[in-house]
């Protein structure tokens, strides 16, 4: 059949032939072969994103799994501790028994092996300076504490002072 062609009919049908044979690879193989390079290099990346934020995570992890220990190993070598007595006697000290409207102590809440006791406070006619004071003096507890929630309002009658309420949690070991 080919041999029935002239030269250049002949040189036509070997030239598409061998595009078409290209085209097909190309298709076949290398196109496919691109794509999936162009995949695992976003793959890559995407991967290489993960890693890192994985080690920042881990880094954290190790930071709070040290706090954990510091805290573990306070709570065990402290004397019983009662978070409302601590409270009102900081309260007496820095902003003076007349000015504690109200302190409620509120349902433990057990966390692992730690129980969580809070203790919701109101307190009228502070001076930042007493309220200063009286976050001071929870943060250098002898157990952990934390002012969980801490609601400012100036007062109308003399704006230079505050009226708060405020949450503190104290950290206890379960017994």
């Amino acid at each position: 059949m080919i041999s029935q062609l002239k030269q250049r009919e002949r040189i036509f049908v070997i030239v598409g032939g061998l595009v078409l044979i290209l085209a097909i690879l190309y298709f076949a193989i290398v196109a496919p072969y691109l794509s999936a390079l162009s995949t695992l290099d976003r793959q890559i990346a995407q991967r290489s994103e993960q890693l890192q934020e994985v080690k920042v995570l881990q880094g954290r992890y190790l930071e709070i799994k040290d706090q954990m220990a510091q805290v573990t190993r306070l709570l065990e070598n402290r004397q019983e501790f009662s978070a409302l007595t601590f409270i009102e006697d900081l309260v007496e000290q820095t902003a003076g028994r007349e000015n504690l409207i109200s302190m409620r102590p509120q349902s433990p809440e057990t966390r692992g092996e730690f129980i969580v006791d809070s203790v919701e406070i109101k307190l009228e006619k502070l001076t930042l300076k007493q309220l200063l004071e009286l976050l001071l003096g929870f943060e250098g507890a002898a157990t952990p504490m934390q002012v969980k929630d801490l609601y400012l309002k100036q007062r109308f009658d003399d704006r230079s002072l505050l009226d708060s309420t405020m949450t503190i949690t104290a950290l206890r070991r379960a017994t």
